[in-house]
């Protein structure tokens, strides 16, 4: 799976939730320094901002990026 995938897939998961607690916890990790995170996501924001910028989706919602692989 390419790192676009893996986007893609969790952006599906995270507007696909419906349990306010699972979604208070991720919202936390907005707000929480990289030294705090778990260990994949500081990988995965890593490996996103590794991805050379011409080869990154530009968008405004997750909603338009899911859109976008259903065509």
């Amino acid at each position: 799976m390419t790192i676009e995938q893996k986007k893609i897939s969790l952006i599906n998961w995270i507007t696909n939730l419906d349990d306010e607690t699972v979604i208070n916890q991720i919202e936390g990790f907005r707000k929480t320094s990289l030294s705090e995170l778990p260990k994949e996501i500081v990988e995965l924001l890593n490996i996103a901002a590794s991805e050379p910028i011409e080869d990154c989706i530009e968008h405004t919602s997750a909603q338009d990026i899911l859109k976008m692989k259903e065509k």
